[in-house]
């Protein structure tokens, strides 16, 4: 009996020890995101959000674009999605209309969370009816990122204020002509110039709405995709938008300064053509500057875009921290992202450099860890918040973008004579789109 009750204090004590203030339950949140470039931001933030939170851990998930968007819609369906994961306005919509993410409008306002530190616009595009479903992590807007060494050969000055027209180009196509060379190292204004054996391009870009045409639309005085957000009005047969379009066509096909974009396959390749020195510009996004950084062997710069009839106007858009409606740890999540995104988390991610933070009072000590290959004139990108274009917020974006980028690829790749009839074969099938 001594014996018998003895074991049974020493067990008493074990349990005890077990679960006294030694031995802390945690909670697991999964984390995912698909930059690789800012991968040592974020896993700094979170593991200075886990020092402060010790009952919480955070596990890291990485995966490429393609792979990520698959994991995230199956598991919002399946309930099985990541605790806290990064959105983009293109799934913002479906995503929300469905109800698969949660209003973060209550916590926000439980919590007196002040939102004055973040860009007002960063805010108000991931609204839904008045509440707020995503918390500002960064922003984007879009330069020319220009190759110096090609340009310094040319004998050209850094392109501060071009300008172009769909008329004669204007100094915009003048300046790629002069980049743009054969094999005999004849530019495209010699009359002697052999467009069948180009060596170096002055321009190339991919088929994208917000990285290339959506900003010589919106410059050419064109509305754009829609005619507002959330709106249901598609835009692209408007005459300034068929015209821009047109511009960019004749990049390829009637001045030869740019590849035919189609045919470079992805977007990474017509990046590839500039990083790898075969094309001298292309309008890209400020994500891009981690990987020019460590893929170029050249001096490279950031310039502002050329400036149309209605001025210069880039694309803005800012991705956001999301959390399921159905995520099984709501506080805990809501946590992190409280966290990750706000004046101290932001602040201590900006040195990275690898995206501009959506908190304003960060982006000086961002632009402070800029330094030796990185471009001396990256406040361009900041410049371009001045004026800016819409994205086009619908629930039905990405059935619009599939339609859009097959009939533009076509255009790229020479099968359509004109872009008025790439416009129309869309404008047919997005009306379609639109009305179901």
């Amino acid at each position: 009996m001594k014996k018998k009750v003895c074991v049974g204090l020493v067990i008493a004590v074990g349990l005890l020890m077990v679960c006294g203030s030694s031995v802390v339950a945690k909670t697991t949140l999964r984390y995912a995101f698909w930059d690789k470039n800012q991968q040592p931001a974020m896993e700094a933030s979170i593991k200075e959000f886990m020092k402060r939170n010790s009952d919480i851990e955070v596990e890291v998930e990485h995966y490429s674009w393609g792979d990520y968007w698959t994991k995230v819609t199956t598991g919002l369906a399946t309930g099985t999605a990541p605790d806290v994961f990064w959105g983009q306005l293109g799934y913002f919509p479906t995503m929300v209309t469905k109800g698969q993410l949660l209003n973060l409008q209550p916590y926000i306002e439980r919590d007196k969370v002040d939102l004055s530190p973040f860009y007002p616009a960063l805010v108000d595009v991931w609204k839904y009816k008045g509440d707020i479903y995503g918390m500002p992590k960064d922003w984007d807007t879009i330069a020319l990122f220009v190759n110096m060494d090609m340009i310094n050969k040319a004998g050209l000055d850094y392109p501060a204020d071009l300008e172009w027209n769909p008329k004669d180009g204007g100094t915009f196509l003048k300046y790629l002509q002069k980049l743009t060379l054969d094999n005999k190292g004849r530019n495209a204004l010699d009359p002697k110039f052999d467009s069948t054996h180009i060596v170096q391009y002055g321009f190339t870009g991919a088929n994208e709405f917000n990285t290339l045409w959506s900003n010589f639309v919106w410059e050419n005085g064109g509305v754009g995709v829609l005619d507002k957000p959330w709106g249901s009005e598609i835009m692209l047969d408007q005459p300034q938008a068929i015209d821009a379009l047109q511009f960019l066509a004749d990049l390829i096909y009637k001045y030869h300064v740019c590849p035919p974009m189609g045919a470079t396959g992805t977007t990474a390749s017509s990046w590839d053509l500039w990083a790898g020195g075969t094309a001298a510009t292309i309008t890209h996004g400020s994500w891009m500057l981690s990987a020019a950084r460590v893929q170029t062997s050249f001096l490279w710069d950031v310039a502002p875009l050329p400036a149309g009839s209605a001025g210069r106007i880039s694309c803005f858009n800012g991705l956001a921290h999301n959390i399921p409606a159905n995520c099984k740890h709501k506080e805990e999540a809501w946590k992190l992202v409280k966290w990750m995104d706000g004046v101290e988390s932001q602040k201590l991610m900006a040195p990275f450099g690898a995206a501009f933070p959506a908190v304003m009072d960060a982006i000086p000590i961002f632009l402070k860890g800029f330094t030796g290959k990185d471009p001396e004139h990256i406040k361009v990108f900041i410049d371009e918040t001045a004026n800016t274009g819409f994205w086009p917020t619908t629930d039905k974006w990405y059935q619009i973008t599939d339609v859009m980028e097959r009939e533009l690829n076509l255009l790229w790749l020479g099968e359509y004579k004109t872009a008025a009839e790439a416009v129309h074969k869309i404008i047919t099938e997005l009306r379609s789109v639109m009305a179901k």
